[in-house]
C-alpha cells in the first residue's frame, strides 16, 4: 500500500471544470423560444450565425479582450505634459474594449434590427444593444429628410457592421435626479451658424449648455440628450462629441464639441464602460423631433434600452448558470458528485424554472416590439400576440416596464445563487479569468435594476399607465383572450383566478394605494403572464420538461418572480399533485436541470445517509 502524500501547492485535489459550451447550442430555452417566434425558414437562415456567435462568445480571443477591458479601466487625459489643454479630452480605453465593440458590430448586434429582409421578425433576431436606441429614433425620421441631411450619416454609422461603426450615448440624468427630467438644468438656444461650416453633423443650429451627472458611453461618437429651450419645455437633441473645424491657418482639425469630462465615475461594476460627469458649454446640436416635445421624442429610446437591459440580464444569468453547472460536474463532496446531490439538483432545477419563465416573458416582449414597430402581425400569426394597433401598443408599453424591472431583479438573485453554489471560489473576482468569474457578472448585472428606471420608478410608471384612460380594459381584454388559449383546465383556471383577483384589486383600490402597492401589482402580473406563456409554450408540442416547468410555476408556486407579489394571489393551487415533492419531484429536477433521467445510483447528499448500495 502506498504511503499517503500530503498536498502541496501544486499537487493533491484540484478542481478542473471543463470549458464552457457554446452559449447558443447549449441553451435549450433560447432555442425553444426562437423556434416559437421565428418562422422555420428564418430560423434556419440565422442558425449558422447564431451558432458561430455562440462559439466566439466563449473563445479564448473574446475572453482575452474581456479580461483586458477589466484590467485596464478607462482614464482621461485633458492636458499635455506642458499643461496645455488638448483640443478635446482624451478618453483612453483599452484595446480589448475597442475590439469587443468591433466584434459586436461584425455580428450585427445593431444592424440586424434594420435588415428589411427579416421583416417583422428582425427584432427577434437582433441582439439588443444600447446603440440601437438612437438608431431606432433616427430610422423613423430620416425618410422624411433630404438625403443630404446629416442624420443619414449618423444612422449609417450606427448600423455599420464594419470596424468604423459608431456608438451613441444618452444623456438625461442630472444632479436633480434621473427620472424627474422636468428639473433639467441644461438649456438650448437657437443660434445657427452664419455660414455653413465644414462639418454638417457638428454644425447644429442649437447651442446647448449644462451639466450631465451620469453620461453613459462617454466614448461614443454622438449622444441624444434632453435640454430646455427658452419656453422652459424639454426638447431632444442629437450632437456629436467632437466636430471638425478649420483653423486660422486653413488646416482642419478635430476639436471638442463643447464637451468637457469633469470626471469618470468609479462604479461597482461595468468598469470597462466609461461613465462620466460632463460639462456642456455651447455644444452644437441638432433638434431631433418637434420643438418642446422632448419626452415624446425620446420615449421610444427608453423602450429599446429597456429591452437591452432585460435581455442583458437574461444573458448574464444564463452564463452564471452555465458556470455553476460546469463546476457541479467537476466537483465532488462527501464522496459524491455535486451535480447529483438532491439538494443541489433542486437548486439547479429551480434556477432553470425561473430562467425559463423570465425567458418567455422577455422574448414575448421582444416579438411584440416587432408587431408595434411594423404595425403588422407576427410572421407566425401567433394567437397570443396582441393585434397591431392600440392593443399591441398598450400591452407593449406595459411590458417594457414590467419585463425590465422584474427580469433584472430576478437575474440578480439568480446570479447570486449561482455564485453561492460554488462556495468560496464563486466569490473570487479574477480579472484575468473571466470564463468562470461569476462575481464580475453579479457586479455588472447590479446596474440593470437601476438604469433605465429603478424598480420603484418602473412600478409607479406601470400602475399609472394601466389605470389611465381605458388602458386596463384594453390590456385585460387581450389577457382574457390569451388565457382561453390554454388547453389545460387546471393551468387555465389557476391563472384566470389569479388575474381576476388582481384586476379586481386594480379597480377597487384608490389610485394612491395602488401606486404604493406598485411593486406587488407589477410582479404579480409578471407571474401571471410568465405562467400563461409557459403553459402555451408547453402545449405547442407537449414537451415533458416544458410541461413540468409550467406545472411547477402555476400550480406549485415554484420558481416564480420573487417575493414582491400578492401572496394571497400567487399561491399553491389545490390541484397541485403529489409530484410537488419526493422521488418523482427529484426525477423531474434532474430532467429540468440536466435534460436526462436521474441515474439509478443516485447521490444522497450526506455521509450519514449513504448506504453501500447507493454510493456512486
Amino acid at each position: 500500500m502506498s504511503t499517503p502524500q500530503p498536498a502541496t501547492a501544486d499537487s493533491g485535489y484540484i478542481t478542473d471544470p471543463g470549458p464552457l459550451m457554446n452559449t447558443y447550442t447549449s441553451d435549450p430555452s433560447l432555442q425553444r423560444t426562437l423556434a416559437w417566434y421565428l418562422p422555420s425558414t428564418t430560423l434556419q437562415s440565422v442558425q449558422p450565425h447564431l451558432t458561430q456567435f455562440g462559439a466566439e462568445a466563449i473563445s479564448e480571443q473574446v475572453r482575452e479582450w474581456s479580461a483586458d477591458a477589466e484590467r485596464n479601466v478607462p482614464y482621461v487625459k485633458s492636458h499635455n505634459v506642458w499643461g496645455k489643454r488638448y483640443d478635446y479630452d482624451r478618453l483612453v480605453t483599452t484595446e480589448g474594449w475597442k475590439q469587443l465593440g468591433k466584434w459586436g458590430a461584425r455580428n450585427r448586434i445593431v444592424s440586424a434590427g434594420y435588415d428589411q429582409h427579416l421583416g417583422v421578425d428582425r427584432r427577434t433576431v437582433q441582439y439588443a444593444f444600447m446603440t440601437d436606441g438612437a438608431a431606432f429614433i433616427l430610422s423613423s425620421r430620416i425618410n422624411k429628410l433630404p438625403s443630404t441631411h446629416p442624420f443619414h450619416t449618423a444612422f449609417q454609422g450606427l448600423i455599420s457592421e464594419k470596424d468604423d461603426h459608431w456608438t451613441s450615448g444618452q444623456w438625461m440624468t442630472e444632479r436633480t435626479g434621473g427620472s424627474d427630467v422636468q428639473n433639467t438644468e441644461t438649456w438650448a438656444t437657437y443660434s445657427p451658424l452664419a455660414t455653413p461650416g465644414f462639418d454638417p453633423l457638428g454644425d447644429g443650429d442649437y447651442l446647448v449648455s449644462g451639466f450631465k451627472f451620469f453620461s453613459s458611453a462617454t466614448d461614443a461618437n454622438l449622444a441624444l440628450l434632453l435640454a430646455k429651450t427658452p419656453s422652459g419645455k424639454l426638447s431632444t437633441f442629437l450632437a456629436p462629441l467632437r466636430r471638425t473645424v478649420v483653423g486660422a491657418d486653413g488646416v482642419s482639425k478635430v476639436v471638442s464639441n463643447g464637451v468637457r469630462i469633469h470626471r469618470l465615475k468609479n462604479k461597482l461594476g461595468t468598469k470597462e464602460l466609461p461613465t462620466a460627469e460632463l460639462e456642456l458649454k455651447d455644444m452644437r446640436a441638432h433638434l431631433l423631433g418637434e420643438l418642446d416635445q422632448g419626452i415624446v421624442t425620446i420615449a421610444p429610446l427608453l423602450n429599446v434600452t429597456r429591452l437591452h437591459t432585460f435581455v442583458g440580464s437574461l444573458a448574464g444569468w444564463r452564463r452564471a448558470v452555465s458556470i455553476t453547472k460546469s463546476f457541479a460536474k467537476a466537483r465532488t463532496t462527501v464522496g459524491e458528485p455535486l451535480w447529483l446531490i438532491p439538494m443541489h439538483l433542486r437548486l439547479l432545477a429551480d434556477l432553470e424554472v425561473k430562467h425559463r419563465g423570465a425567458m418567455n416573458l422577455a422574448w414575448f416582449t421582444v416579438a411584440l416590439f416587432g408587431v408595434v414597430e411594423n404595425q403588422t402581425p407576427s410572421s407566425n400569426n401567433l394567437a397570443h400576440l396582441p393585434q397591431p394597433g392600440k392593443e399591441a401598443e398598450v400591452v407593449f408599453r406595459t411590458l417594457t416596464a414590467t419585463a425590465k424591472a422584474v427580469i433584472s431583479k430576478m437575474a440578480t438573485v439568480g446570479i447570486q445563487e449561482c455564485q453561492e453554489s460554488m462556495g468560496g471560489v464563486g466569490y473570487m473576482d479574477e480579472a484575468d479569468e473571466p470564463e468562470f468569474n461569476i462575481s464580475r457578472i453579479l457586479r455588472n448585472n447590479a446596474v440593470n435594476s437601476i438604469w433605465e428606471g429603478t424598480t420603484n420608478v418602473l412600478a409607479s410608471e406601470f400602475v399609472r399607465f394601466l389605470i389611465k384612460k381605458d388602458n386596463l380594459k384594453i390590456f385585460g381584454a387581450w389577457l382574457d383572450r390569451t388565457l382561453t388559449l390554454i388547453q389545460s383546465a387546471d393551468l387555465q383556471n389557476a391563472l384566470t383566478a389569479a388575474w381576476s383577483a388582481l384586476r379586481a384589486r386594480f379597480t377597487t383600490q384608490d389610485p394612491a394605494s395602488t401606486v404604493a402597492d406598485g411593486r406587488r401589482f407589477m410582479f404579480t402580473l409578471a407571474w401571471i403572464l410568465s405562467g400563461a406563456l409557459l403553459a402555451l409554450d408547453a402545449e405547442r408540442d407537449n414537451d415533458p420538461v416544458a410541461t413540468e416547468i409550467a406545472r411547477r410555476w402555476i400550480l406549485s408556486a415554484e420558481g416564480g418572480v420573487g417575493e414582491h407579489v400578492f401572496h394571497d394571489i400567487v399561491t399553491v393551487s389545490g390541484t397541485a399533485s403529489a409530484s410537488s415533492g419526493g422521488e418523482k419531484h427529484l426525477q423531474w429536477d434532474c430532467r429540468i436541470a440536466w435534460g436526462i433521467d436521474l441515474p439509478p445510483n443516485r447521490a444522497s447528499g450526506h455521509r450519514s445517509l449513504q448506504k453501500a448500495s447507493s454510493k456512486l
